[in-house]
Formats: structure tokens, C-alpha cells, sequence
């Protein structure tokens, strides 16, 4: 008999059929309402499993009115990141619907928090100017903090490795203090001066992380409300702000990282992770026993709750038996492991042991872990312990099982959003929606892609080309020109490269995508002027004549791909005469009742060229003059004259001529976008840019005549490496 699941990592608890807290009732049914302000709704995206809490602010607290969860069925996510959004989307959909269907409407904001390997943070002091006549307010703040967080990412980017073209958001940030005037403050709200200054501590992980999660709840029909960073989501579920003028560090054990937060002096001072955590010990267990994932998982929970004997079934079938002295013994140098790098990550933004630790997350009740923890840090056993119920129930209402160390992210990331006033302070307004600022300054385009916005919409397509053949020379129909999109930023008109203060409202309409060329025969002939003539008692079209693919074809036949065409002008008796195929004429043919003088002789609309009664060929020279093959014609739409100016760019190896823009402007790199398979929802790794050899600085790189340019995704070079 298998013993019941027990560490799930960043899932924080096993799945349970009815995740309402008692007495909130029975689910109800979809209906078409949608999440109100004053509801919060948050997913915890771990490296197991996904879970799902929403609440309703009162009084001041946090009801918990549903949580719900599911786990991974293949490794989507690994230490913290997501690397398969498509996999995660669907898990996080699933928890999504369930929670709509108990809840008995839509969600549509959500707050998360981030995680990931490779967390870098800044420590900085930035000052701004006031205006002393008026008090601080949140507005200030907000410019203040914002200003620090852009020094500190300008101090990342300086401190990163030459060729390190890594690009960083911020994912949270704490604030070590205030100073006004050369005072220490607490908070500057309400205060008058003319300095003010800010101590703070911003946390940073590759925009590829960031994105992936922003594209995951697009994917699910979800804006992000707010962001926040794991252990600070935590920090803030367990240790209140009280006792952070101790010296305590936060450990969340998950599946795939251990985040850590250190906090001292009333505010948090220190972020860092270890990529060791539960899987490790899982692992051991698999190997030690002979047992599947899930069997190992289960056989920890059985440990954690201290169970004496566990009992479990090997990958052979038989059923086996181990004591809790006997699997800690065996599992103690992982164990161990975990606990020293745990101290080691703790003491290196630290420098010494703190006065306590608390820990948290799924893994932290891995038997033994607590003592080996205080033994690395070498303080009392005691200093070390379980973070529970004691500081959470104060300031969230819901059933004790959630007021738990497995359900501290979840319920933090609820605390942070809902003492943060739900991001109001560092948000955007997109078309009516927030939108998060992440640290550096972000622009309009950066702006409008986290906002769900796809390329197309953002620059428009151009209409797809048509290529054919004219005479023996190859051409291109071009298709339209995108209607470019409108982009206001507080009512002005603005560019995709318009930097973004905190606060600001953007108004965004989406581009129109170009037609798709539709030409004619008539449209591309250089000239094309058509006339009756009476041709051996047939009408037949003289003047301007077409055949498409050797076929003789009217000027409201479609220009398709590849067509071959060939136009002649026959404005001559002899130029008819040739197109027909016709033996000869000088003695056999008449104009108008009159012998013909030559083949030169022009024809006019109505003319009449007749065989002449005295041939002694008589009517075996008659042609049967081939008939034109009609096509319906279509919508007679005026084409689009090109405008001049345009360029020739060498785009992967393959020229591309790109037309002169309507508006005079020049194109950037983004611009080309439009002629490659490229899906920025389904990435291969990052998008590499070059031009003339030359990493890019930008989408919004100017390009020039003759550039070379190369976009492809980084994962495609190495599949040919």
C-alpha cells in the first residue's frame, strides 16, 4: 500500500476536490459577470504544479474565497522558469476554468509572481528634487523609486561581461529607507522638503522570463495586475513588517529552487536562490528504494508527517516497507547538501547567520532539514523552524489547511498585491487596462507586447506580393501598405519608441494590415489600349493583346503567381495579321473594301480587313482567329500608385526590395518581420538581430540601402552547429 503524496515543490500541497474554504458554499454556475476591483486573483506558476487563490478584500483582510490547483504532466516549467508556454498555459487554464466555475464568473487580471536561475539584484540611493511648497504624495514616491530602479538596472547592464547581451527586467524591489533633506525617514508620504532620496534594493531576471509569463496569461485571456518576486511574495505572508527589525531570513524550499530573503532593520535587504531544492531529495529517495517520481514523492510526505513505518510499492511490484530512522539515514547526505548551500546562499547576502530562519514551501518539511539548516548557519537548533499560521491568519481569512508553509507564495503573492494597492503606483494604462512597468524604463512597444499585442497588430502586414513573368523579365505586384496603428500617450500622438513614465495612459489602435496585391492584365501592361476591328467577317480585339501562359487572355484576367505573361501591341494590318498566324497578305487582302499598301498601314477602331475577292487562294487562307478566354472580372479597384525612394536589403542571405513608404519615413528592423516565419508566441530560444554584421541595438533600427540583416531564433543556429 502506497503512502499518500506528500512535497510537491512549488505546488505548496496536494490537490484537493473541493478547494472552497468551509462555508463558502457549494461552486456555482458560470454566469457572464467579470472580476471586480475588489477581487484578487492570483497564480503561483511553480516548477510541479500550478496553483490558483482568489479572494476578496474586507476590512482590511484578505478572504479567501477559492483555491484550486493542478499539477504538471511534463517538465514545463524547470527551476522556476517557464520553458514550455504552451504546457504551462494549458495547466494554468485548467486551474483558471475551475475557479471561473466556482466562483460563477471571468477572471481577467491576475497577480503573479516571478522565479527563476539566474536572479541578479542592485543595491542604490537616488536622490530627486521637490517642490517644497507642496506635500509628498504618492505620485513623488512613485517617480523617486522608479528613477532608482532605472539607476540600478543602468548599474546592471554596466557590471555584465563583455558580450553579455542579456536584458534584464526588474521582477520586485524593496525600500531600505528614505532620507528628506538629510533626515532618515520611514515613509516621505505627507512630508515637505526640497531632497529627497531613496535607499533600495531592485531585483532583476532575463526578459525572457518575465515574457514567457506574460505571454502564458495571455494566452489564457489574463492581464497582469502586478509582479512580484517569489521570496519577497513570502517574506510577506510570514514575517511581518514587525519583526523584520530583527535580522531573519526567508527560505521557500520548492521543487526546482530554493529562494531566500533576508531581512533586517525593518525592511527586507537581500534576495538570492540556490538551484538545489526538493527534486533533489526525491530523487535520492528514487534511487535508494527503487521507486517511480510519484511513489518517491509520496514515500516524502509519508516522512514529513512522521509516519514510522512507510510503505510503498518498488517499480518491480513488490511491496516494501522502511522506517523513518532508516530513510533519514539514508537520505542525509542530500539532505545535507541542500542544507549547507541553503546557509551558504543565506550567509552570502547576509555575512552572518541571522538571528532566525523561517522556512517555507513544500520542501521545507523534509525531515531533518530544519536542524541541518541551524547546524550549517551554526546557531541553535530552535532558531530554525517551520514558517506557519501565526502571522498569516492576521492578515488573511480562510481555512486553516491554506494558512500553511506549502501555501506561503500563493497567499504572499494575495498580501503583496493587496498591501500594495495593486500596483497602482508603477502601472500604465493600456486602453484601459494596468499594465505593470518592470523596472527599466519601458517603452510603448514594450509596452503593447506584455499587453498581449501581437506583431501584426503593432506594425501591420504588408499584403502579400505577386511574382510573374513579363515578356521574359520577372516582376512584382506589391500588396498595400499596413494603416499604420495610432498610439496616444495622455492624448498626445506618440511612436513605439516613446519611453513611459509611471501613470501614463496609452491609447493604442491596432494597424490594418495591407491588401494582398490582386493585378490584372490590364493593370501591369506598361500600355493598355483595346479596339474593335472586323477581321475576315469576325470581331476581334486589336490594339493592346495578352496571353497568360500562352493562352489569349482579356485584361480582367487575375495576375496570378508565377503566370507567364506576353503583350504586344498590333496597331499594324501586318501586326494583326502575324498574331493570327496569317501566311500572307500582300496580294490577299484589303482595308476598307481597298488593297492594302503594306503592312505598316494602321488600323482605327471599326476598320475592316476583308480577303480580297480575286485571291487564287481564295478562302483557304481563312484563319479561325482563336477566341479570348474571359474570366469574371473582378472588383475594379484603381491601383495604389508606388511611392519612390525605395530600398534594396539583403534579409538571410536573400534580397528583398522594399518600396518607398507613404509617409517619407525610413523603415526599421521590425519592418521585416513581415517577410519571415517568425512567431514571437511560440519562441525558439531569443531572437537574434543583426545588421552588417553587427548586433542590433533595437526593433527600431533604422535600415538603410544595401544593409545586411539577419533575424533568426537563437535555438535555430544551434540546430545546424
Amino acid at each position: 500500500m502506497g503512502a499518500k503524496a506528500g512535497n510537491k515543490g512549488k505546488s505548496r500541497g496536494r490537490p484537493r476536490k473541493n478547494n472552497i474554504p468551509q462555508g463558502q458554499g457549494q461552486p456555482k454556475q458560470p454566469s457572464q459577470k467579470t472580476q471586480g476591483k475588489d477581487l484578487l486573483f492570483i497564480l503561483d506558476i511553480g516548477t510541479r504544479s500550478v496553483i490558483g487563490v482568489a479572494g476578496r478584500l474586507e476590512e482590511g483582510m484578505l478572504r479567501v474565497l477559492c483555491v484550486e490547483s493542478a499539477e504538471h504532466s511534463e517538465r514545463a516549467v524547470v527551476d522556476g522558469q517557464i520553458e514550455d508556454i504552451e504546457q504551462t498555459a494549458r495547466i494554468a487554464g485548467q486551474v483558471k476554468s475551475r475557479m471561473e466555475q466556482a466562483l460563477g464568473l471571468t477572471l481577467t487580471e491576475v497577480h503573479v509572481a516571478a522565479a527563476g536561475r539566474v536572479l541578479k539584484t542592485e543595491h542604490v540611493v537616488c536622490q530627486m528634487e521637490l517642490d517644497d511648497q507642496r506635500p509628498v504624495g504618492a505620485k513623488e514616491l512613485a517617480a523617486l523609486e522608479s528613477m532608482a530602479i532605472q539607476k540600478a538596472y543602468q548599474d546592471l547592464v554596466s557590471s555584465l561581461e563583455e558580450g553579455d547581451n542579456t536584458d534584464f527586467c526588474s521582477v520586485g524591489h524593496t525600500v531600505v529607507g528614505y532620507q528628506l533633506d538629510g533626515y532618515s525617514f520611514s515613509t516621505l508620504s505627507g512630508h515637505k522638503g526640497k531632497l529627497a532620496g531613496v535607499d533600495l534594493i531592485a531585483t532583476f531576471l532575463p526578459s525572457e522570463v518575465v515574457e514567457s509569463l506574460y505571454t502564458t496569461m495571455s494566452m489564457l485571456g489574463l492581464s497582469i495586475a502586478s509582479m512580484t518576486l517569489e521570496p519577497i511574495a513570502a517574506m510577506n505572508a510570514v514575517v511581518p513588517k514587525e519583526l523584520r527589525l530583527l535580522n531573519i531570513a526567508l527560505v521557500d524550499v520548492g521543487a526546482g529552487t530554493s529562494d531566500i530573503a533576508v531581512a533586517d532593520r525593518g525592511s527586507i535587504c537581500g534576495y538570492t536562490m540556490a538551484t538545489v531544492a526538493g527534486d533533489e531529495v526525491t530523487e535520492r529517495v528514487m534511487q535508494e528504494l527503487l521507486v517511480d517520481f510519484s511513489m518517491a514523492e509520496q514515500i516524502k510526505f509519508a516522512a514529513s508527517a512522521g509516519t514510522e513505518t512507510i510503505e510503498y510499492t518498488d517499480i518491480l511490484g513488490f511491496p516494501a516497507a522502511i522506517t523513518l530512522a532508516e530513510l533519514t539515514e539514508k537520505l542525509e547526505p542530500t539532505i545535507q547538501d541542500l542544507a549547507h548551500k541553503i546557509a551558504q546562499g543565506i550567509l552570502n547576502i547576509n555575512d552572518t547567520a541571522p538571528k532566525a530562519v523561517f522556512m517555507v514551501g513544500g520542501g521545507s518539511r523534509t525531515p531533518g532539514l530544519c536542524a541541518l539548516v541551524a547546524q550549517a548557519l551554526d546557531i541553535d537548533d530552535k532558531k530554525v523552524a517551520i514558517g506557519g499560521n501565526n502571522y498569516m491568519k492576521r492578515q488573511i481569512i480562510a481555512d486553516p489547511q491554506y494558512l500553511s508553509a506549502e501555501y506561503a507564495t500563493p497567499i504572499g503573492i494575495a498580501v503583496t498585491a493587496m498591501t500594495a494597492g495593486n500596483g497602482e503606483n508603477f502601472a500604465v494604462s493600456l486602453n484601459g487596462s494596468r499594465l505593470q512597468l518592470l523596472g527599466r524604463t519601458m517603452t510603448v512597444m514594450e509596452a503593447l507586447r506584455r499587453g498581449g499585442f501581437q506583431y501584426g497588430q503593432i506594425m501591420g502586414r504588408s499584403g502579400k506580393s505577386v511574382v510573374f513573368e513579363y515578356n521574359g523579365q520577372r516582376r512584382i505586384a506589391r500588396g498595400e501598405l499596413p494603416t499604420l496603428a495610432e498610439i496616444r500617450v495622455n492624448g498626445a500622438l506618440a511612436g513605439l519608441s516613446t519611453p513611459l513614465q509611471a501613470g501614463d495612459e496609452i491609447y493604442f489602435l491596432p494597424a490594418v494590415d495591407g491588401a494582398d496585391a490582386a493585378p490584372l492584365v490590364s493593370d501591369v501592361a506598361d500600355r493598355w489600349e483595346t479596339f474593335q476591328v472586323e477581321l475576315f467577317g469576325q470581331a476581334v480585339e486589336a490594339g493592346t493583346q495578352a496571353t497568360v501562359n500562352g493562352v489569349l487572355s482579356e485584361g480582367s484576367r487575375r495576375v496570378r503567381q508565377m503566370d507567364q505573361l506576353e503583350v504586344r501591341q498590333v496597331e499594324t494590318v501586318g501586326e494583326l495579321l502575324e498574331a493570327i498566324g496569317f501566311p500572307g497578305w500582300e496580294e490577299d487582302v484589303t482595308l476598307n473594301g481597298i488593297p492594302c499598301t503594306g503592312p505598316d498601314q494602321p488600323l482605327r477602331p471599326g476598320d475592316r480587313i476583308e480577303l480580297d475577292p480575286g485571291s487564287p487562294r481564295g478562302e483557304e487562307l481563312l484563319p479561325k482567329p482563336p477566341a479570348p478566354v474571359p474570366e469574371a472580372p473582378p472588383p475594379q479597384d484603381s491601383p495604389r500608385p508606388e511611392p519612390a525612394g525605395g530600398i534594396r536589403v539583403t534579409l538571410n542571405g536573400r534580397g528583398l526590395d522594399l518600396p518607398g513608404r507613404e509617409d517619407g519615413g525610413q523603415y526599421q528592423l521590425f519592418d521585416l518581420f513581415n517577410y519571415l516565419d517568425i512567431d514571437p508566441s511560440h519562441p525558439r530560444g531569443t531572437i537574434v538581430l543583426r545588421r552588417n554584421g553587427a548586433e542590433a541595438a533595437s526593433y527600431l533600427e533604422a535600415i538603410q540601402d544595401r544593409d545586411q540583416v539577419e533575424i533568426y531564433w537563437s535555438q535555430d543556429l544551434e540546430q545546424l552547429m
